[in-house]
């Protein structure tokens, strides 16, 4: 079992409302490694997964009993804290039971999060921060950077760089790019894409009817496909991870899209429809084909709920909270001014896509890169690793965009040895 002696740290964090469990383990040098500060997504996940499934020291073993010992384990390079956020997700809970929360209020905890993990751990102070996540870690990274940005004066946090792994970064983006992606990918035939090209109005997604979009999104979502990695095998099996599903679905709308049934909602306008979008619940509906049933034994375990000093009056883990995500309203459909503001900072922005993710597809990462309009330092072309060819790579003044060949959603699960490779090279400041 992995308990708290085994890692250097393992805290609570208390804000106004909110109770965010974390850990912090290195296998490095504490006095000289950076910190690494991990966010999972969601909205409504548990950054544990990040921990557990991803690039933690010791991974899940099938039983849902024993973990095993991860050989690139991102803490040989440097420091990390796992956050919870916000307040409902996994074991974190908010001390006057409201866990209504959306992206501004996510980020001012955070913020105040981060303030008190320096000033309980003064030695960690000067050493290079870089904040990371994956999918709607999108959202949670780069406005929690920008706060502290804004703050340096104030309170002074050394941060050099932000790393988001297929980040949900803009919503108009990832409805549009997901219909390139299935076509590309041999999901649609070419009869559907042709009429979806005249119906869209030369391109033009704002005024494009959805009729055909929604046949589209019916093989993404619905199709026995496996939405965070094309290519992986789909478990069909829907208890395993309903709450996850039921996050997913709510918090990237492009999922939703097909299961709109208001009357005439196919004839509208795409803003229409996301703003339609937002004011309705969450959807139930089949499994996004990943078993999370070792992770869920394993958490709720008795040893391992005393081992992390656990409330027993707190309910059952899971990987995601619908709860959480149901109350949590989404503020921003486009992060690019948050990371222009990072980049004038003189902080550095990691954008990697595992290129077989749907839910986030690495489409999406590069048009709005390229969006941005930074100086291109550098054009498209390959990342090598172990002699092979890892990725594509386009390196602007600030910024990288980095395909991961052959990973999904997850790319540290699923590609783990070459993001190894990728984090390492990045707090480190060498080229990839």
């Amino acid at each position: 079992m992995l308990m708290c002696r085994e890692l250097l740290y393992c805290f609570a964090l208390f804000t106004e409302h909110h109770v965010a469990r974390g850990g912090a383990n290195n296998f490095g040098s504490r006095s000289t490694d950076p910190l690494i500060f991990w966010f999972n997504g969601g909205p409504g996940c548990s950054s544990l997964d990040g921990l557990l499934n991803e690039m933690g020291p010791y991974l899940i073993s099938d039983d849902g009993k024993t973990l095993h010992r991860n050989p690139h384990a991102w803490n040989q390079i440097a420091s990390i804290v796992y956050i919870e956020s916000p307040a409902g997700v996994g074991y974190s809970y908010s001390t006057n039971g409201i866990i209504k929360t959306d992206d501004d209020q996510t980020a001012r905890e955070n913020y105040a999060a981060f303030k008190t993990f320096f000033e309980a751990f003064p030695d960690f102070y000067n050493h290079s921060v870089y904040i990371m996540g994956e999918s709607y870690g999108g959202i949670y990274v780069p406005t929690l950077a920008a706060l502290i940005i804004r703050g340096l004066k104030e309170f002074p946090i050394n941060l050099k760089g932000i790393a988001i792994g297929n980040g949900y970064v803009s919503e108009v983006l990832n409805i549009d790019t997901s219909i390139h992606f299935a076509y590309s990918h041999g999901l649609v035939d070419e009869k559907t894409w042709n009429a979806l090209q005249n119906e869209c109005c030369h391109g033009c997604i704002n005024t494009c009817e959805l009729t055909n979009v929604q046949e589209i999104f019916q093989f993404i979502w619905s199709g026995n496909l496996n939405p965070y990695d094309l290519y992986r095998d789909c478990n069909s099996n829907p208890e395993l991870n309903k709450a996850r599903i039921r996050v997913m679905k709510f918090g990237l709308t492009a999922s939703r899209l097909l299961k709109s049934n208001e009357p005439g909602m196919e004839q509208k306008p795409l803003k229409s429809v996301l703003a339609y979008l937002r004011r309705t619940s969450p959807l139930s509906g089949d499994a996004p084909c990943l078993n999370d049933s070792a992770m869920i034994q394993y958490m709720n375990n008795a040893e391992v709920r005393r081992a992390l000093h656990i409330p027993e009056n707190l309910p059952k883990w899971d990987v995601c909270s619908d709860e959480m995500a149901t109350k949590y309203d989404k503020i921003y459909s486009d992060m690019a001014p948050f990371i222009k503001e990072i980049i004038k900072a003189s902080v550095q922005v990691l954008l990697y896509y595992g290129d077989t993710d749907m839910a986030c597809n690495f489409i999406m990462g590069q048009q709005f890169s390229a969006s941005l309009k930074l100086p291109r330092r550098k054009r498209k072309e390959p990342w090598i690793f172990d002699s092979q060819i890892a990725g594509f790579k386009t390196m602007y003044k600030g910024l990288t965009f980095l395909t991961v060949r052959g990973a999904g959603h997850m790319a540290p699960q699923w590609r783990a040895p070459q993001m190894y490779y990728v984090i390492q090279q990045f707090i480190n400041n060498r080229p990839f």
